[in-house]
């Protein structure tokens, strides 16, 4: 006989532990496409610290955009490499406003990752801002 998990609430909150992967190089994206089917894109990602919330400079001109502007509900699956066994999945509404000037990617991707957004393809950037409803979370096996 099992016994069932206690239900957990909702939370928002990043797990103590777990800090460390808000400075992971890559997160896994996923939208909703048009037919309901998930679609998964792995992408750069940032914590904005003052607002508590993921972001993301994205082209508009992207699938995985028209997707979250269609329907807004995502999930961002950010993963330990050198462990399966810890992660954030953040599940949330995504929210798109233009990155004007390239000053959010100046702040907060080019820090972090070295590189200028303006060399990618598409010429208009967007700030994809999540607001999480729900963190789930796991810090090591078991």
């Amino acid at each position: 006989m099992t016994t069932a998990r206690p239900l957990e609430m909702p939370s928002t909150t990043i797990p103590q532990g777990l800090e460390d992967l808000l400075n992971a190089k890559v997160a896994s994206l996923t939208t909703l496409g048009r037919d309901g089917a998930p679609q998964a894109t792995l992408v750069w990602f940032a914590y904005n610290r003052d607002l508590s919330r993921f972001q993301l400079s994205l082209s508009d001109d992207r699938l995985k955009v028209r997707n979250l502007i269609a329907r807004p509900k995502v999930s961002l699956l950010i993963f330990d490499p050198a462990d399966q066994f810890r992660y954030l999945d953040v599940r949330g509404t995504a929210r798109t406003e233009p990155d004007d000037g390239f000053a959010w990617a100046d702040a907060f991707i080019t820090p972090k990752y070295g590189a200028d957004v303006r060399d990618f393809p598409g010429a208009n950037r967007l700030v994809i801002t999540i607001e999480p409803d729900n963190i789930f979370s796991q810090n090591g096996a078991g």
